[in-house]
């Protein structure tokens, strides 16, 4: 389950708002791409929590998920 629970806008282009997200998922099988949300773009800066392994995943600025070790989680 991906549950978005916090925005801040930064842009708007093509009818697809760019936020910085803050975001829960169960799984890191889950985390979004940068357009993965239905009508939003995430940029970096975005937070991922995922429930069941506890880790907090951050946006790179290349759309890459990172762990608070630097190490990448998931590829754009």
């Amino acid at each position: 389950m991906l549950r978005l629970i916090n925005t801040h806008v930064v842009g708007y282009s093509n009818e697809i708002l760019r936020v910085i997200g803050q975001i829960f998922v169960d799984d890191v099988s889950e985390l979004p791409s940068s357009t993965g949300i239905a009508g939003y773009e995430l940029v970096q800066s975005s937070v991922a929590y995922v429930i069941r392994s506890g880790k907090l995943c951050i946006m790179d600025s290349d759309g890459n998920w990172r762990d608070m070790d630097g190490n990448q989680i998931s590829e754009v």
